[in-house]
């Protein structure tokens, strides 16, 4: 998971660079970059859905319950396990199976994105949301496992 941080890091490089591109282009010659505001959204999609399996496998995601701190590591794992599977995995695996199916359309009608003018594929960001729906399957069943070590 480390190694792909480090490469998932590249999405916000490639981002703030399509960006001030396409705003330098705008304001100072007059140029519109379409392809920029295209390729910058689906960059940040999939930023934000691979952050998302990063954010659970480091356990920087928000926890709102004020009394979380004040449980035993026993209780405090019993109670994740459960929400994994009443409620992580029923959820997230039902976002999988419909992307999947989204983005095997996708790819297959060749879509593109009426945003802009540019009027790119789509499926790249469609492949990239799935994968990392799959990403975030994948930490849950290790979370899950170490839930069980810990109860």
């Amino acid at each position: 998971m480390n190694k792909l941080v480090n490469y998932y890091s590249w999405f916000v490089l490639a981002i703030v660079l399509l960006i001030v591109t396409n705003v330098l282009g705008r304001y100072f010659f007059d140029l519109r970059f379409d392809f920029a505001v295209d390729v910058s959204w689906q960059l940040y999609g999939i930023l934000i859905i691979m952050g998302c399996s990063h954010a659970l496998a480091t356990d920087s995601h928000i926890r709102t319950d004020v009394y979380w701190n004040k449980l035993s590591d026993k209780l405090k794992a019993k109670i994740d396990l459960v929400s994994y599977v009443v409620l992580f995995f029923p959820a997230i695996g039902i976002l999988t199976y419909k992307s999947t199916l989204d983005t095997i359309r996708s790819v297959e009608v060749n879509e593109t994105s009426s945003a802009t003018m540019a009027q790119l594929v789509i499926w790249p960001l469609k492949i990239g949301i799935t994968l990392g729906l799959i990403l975030l399957l994948y930490q849950g069943i290790l979370n899950v496992r170490k839930c069980i070590k810990r109860c």
